[in-house]
């Protein structure tokens, strides 16, 4: 090549190479001139714990996730999957309120929960006698993506000493469902639509495809406001319709009622939503408030109200951004009046940047902070709607590291004026798979 040539391929390479700048300039400023961010558009006042307020429960080369917790004898015990929602049950225990973590030997356990097919879930139920125990549910759905996985409705195992559980067993799975009549039986004729199982094509009932087995869990009480000794669980399916199952106990032994859809009145905004994994409390004045993930991404979270233990609901209504996401835990301070719901914060509707492909954003892990009264009053006044924020604070406990919304699931505990939460996520710039982090709250400094 000749130096005329050379000189033409220096010139043409730089001009590719300044083409190259320029649009890597042009997009770099559309990038960062376009980011938004979630919080910011909750309008809410935020709160950042201290540092000496995390701990790290559990933090491997591998994924882990989805904790849920609850507080038993003096003990914190927190239980997740050793996998992405489904996998072995890990089980830790905690005697200074989250300080430090201590392992339940794997061989303490039973063996099924080995094969757990879903995240557990942990409450504490308490008797009219006195009494207490531990219950961990963990949902059995099928799995799109593994063979091994299969719906047979739920498993649920019990503890008296929150050491000891006993190992699981199954409810509304595939042996349920092979001991019912076929559709079109006459046993049928006087259930109500609501409480009929599902059929297949060739008419056999379906074993139940469980999808967040309890995501709530609310003790009852009587016409005279007494709690009694039954409990409302909640669980969705691949439909995206939201079911109870209510908890009894007859000479000793748990007793879950067929499931039963609950909210076949709302049917149109329930299935808009895909309506999922929602949580129920009561508030100290009994009413029963519901908050939900709106799966279809076409809605932000909604909110309704009960005031006659859960027979009926108000109508579904969509949440401000300020409450807006994925799989809401709550828990009430009575010290300070206050409720703290810890959730994934997840706008729908909203790109992270405008050369995103992604049309929501997030990758937060919050609790809001706020009052019963202040949900009440939202869910039930007409003219209260979404575009203001709601609540007095949004305290923020983690990011994840790639700005991606895998994060959130968690357990809460409120003891003393303590709030313990633990959820999951990439919270650090190392982080390769997401990790269990506990965090300790002083809900007077909040």
């Amino acid at each position: 090549m000749n130096m005329t040539g050379k000189k033409k391929t220096v010139i043409a390479v730089a001009a590719v190479l300044t083409a190259v700048v320029v649009v890597g300039a042009v997009l770099l400023g559309v990038w960062l001139g376009t980011r938004v961010d979630a919080l910011e558009l909750t309008g809410m006042e935020t709160y950042y714990p201290p540092e000496s307020a995390f701990v790290t429960v559990e933090k491997g080369e591998y994924y882990l996730g989805h904790p849920d917790l609850v507080y038993f004898k003096d003990k914190l015990i927190v239980a997740y999957p050793l996998g992405h929602g489904k996998g072995e049950i890990a089980m830790k225990t905690s005697s200074d309120l989250g300080k430090s973590w201590v392992d339940v030997p794997e061989d303490s356990l039973p063996e099924n929960f080995k094969d757990s097919q879903e995240t557990p879930t942990l409450y504490k139920l308490e008797f009219t006698d006195g009494s207490e125990k531990v219950l961990l549910v963990s949902g059995c759905p099928s799995w799109a993506d593994d063979d091994e996985y299969y719906a047979n409705g739920f498993n649920y195992s019990l503890s008296d000493d929150g050491v000891t559980f006993t190992p699981f067993k199954n409810e509304y799975g595939i042996a349920w469902a092979n001991s019912m009549p076929r559709e079109g039986d006459p046993v049928y004729d006087d259930y109500p639509e609501d409480e009929l199982p599902n059929f297949g094509s060739d008419g056999k009932v379906l074993p139940y495809d469980v999808i967040v087995a309890m995501s709530s869990l609310t003790r009852l009480k009587d016409e005279n406001g007494n709690y009694i000794d039954k409990w409302m669980g909640t669980f969705h399916d691949y439909d995206f319709y939201n079911y109870v199952s209510y908890l009894t106990f007859e000479n000793g032994e748990a007793v879950w009622s067929a499931p039963k859809k609950f909210l076949s009145s709302q049917r149109l905004t329930e299935d808009k939503a895909n309506l999922c994994e929602i949580e129920i409390f009561r508030a100290p004045t009994d009413e029963l408030i519901l908050l939900g993930r709106s799966n279809s991404r076409e809605m932000n979270s909604v909110i309704s109200v009960s005031k006659d233990e859960g027979k009926s609901w108000s109508a579904l209504k969509e949440l401000p951004y300020s409450l807006t996401g994925d799989r809401h835990k709550a828990e009430y301070d009575p010290e300070s009046g206050k409720m703290l719901v810890s959730f994934r914060l997840y706008l729908p509707g909203v790109k992270p940047h405008a050369l995103s492909t992604r049309t929501e954003t997030g990758g937060y892990w919050v609790a809001w902070v706020g009052t019963p009264d202040m949900l009440i009053d939202y869910a039930l006044n007409p003219s209260r709607d979404k575009s203001e924020p709601l609540g007095d604070k949004l305290a923020v406990l983690g990011k994840t590291n790639d700005g991606l919304s895998d994060c959130g699931y968690s357990g809460v505990q409120i003891v003393d004026g303590s709030a313990i939460l633990v959820s999951y996520g990439k919270f650090d710039k190392s982080a390769k798979n997401p990790y269990i982090l506990s965090v300790t709250l002083d809900m007077s400094e909040i």
